[in-house]
C-alpha cells in the first residue's frame, strides 16, 4: 500500500471520530510511513522514565508531553516541538498506548500543524488479561523494531 493511500486511510479514521488532527495510524502502517516517507519524523512524546524503563523506536525524536514525577503538562512542549519539526512536516506521534500522543496531536492541530498522526495503541498497548503490556496492541505487540536503552 502507498504512504498516499496509508494517510488518506488514517485520515479517514480520524474525520469518522470527529477529531481535528490529519489521521490515526496503526502502528504497522507508521512503520511503512517512515519507512518509505523520506520527510516523516516520529515524535515519541512519553515521559524520559518511560524510554528508559519501556524502550523506544531508533531514530524517534523525543519530546514529552508530560513530565515526571506527576505527570504534569510539559511547559516546553511547543517550543521543544518547533526545534526539532515545522507546522508542514509530516508528524507522527507516540505515547505509551496513543492517549497522550492522541491530545498532543490535537494540541498541534490547533497551533497549525496539518500533518499530525497518531500512532494507535502507542509503544505498548493496552493491558492484557494478567495486566501486562506489550502484547495485546501497539508498537511492540505488532513486532516492530525498537530498542532498550
Amino acid at each position: 500500500m502507498s504512504t498516499e493511500t496509508i494517510l488518506q486511510e488514517a485520515q479517514k479514521r480520524a474525520q469518522a471520530a470527529g477529531k481535528r488532527h490529519a489521521g490515526d495510524l496503526t502502528p504497522e502502517e507508521a512503520h511503512a510511513v517512515l519507512r518509505d516517507h523520506p520527510k516523516a519524523i516520529l515524535i515519541d512524546v512519553r515521559s524520559h522514565p518511560e524510554l528508559d524503563f519501556s524502550g523506544f523506536v531508533e531514530g524517534c525524536c523525543h519530546v514529552p508531553w508530560q513530565l515526571y514525577p506527576g505527570m504534569t503538562p510539559n511547559p516546553d512542549f511547543d517550543a521543544e516541538l518547533r526545534g526539532k519539526a515545522q507546522p508542514d512536516d509530516l508528524l507522527l506521534l507516540l505515547c505509551r498506548t496513543g492517549g497522550r500522543s492522541l491530545a498532543a496531536a490535537e494540541h498541534l492541530a490547533g497551533l497549525g500543524y496539518s500533518h499530525c498522526y497518531n500512532v494507535l495503541g502507542g509503544f505498548e498497548g493496552k493491558h492484557d488479561a494478567h495486566g501486562q503490556r506489550g502484547k495485546v496492541d501497539g508498537w511492540k505487540a505488532s513486532g516492530l523494531p525498537w530498542k532498550n536503552k
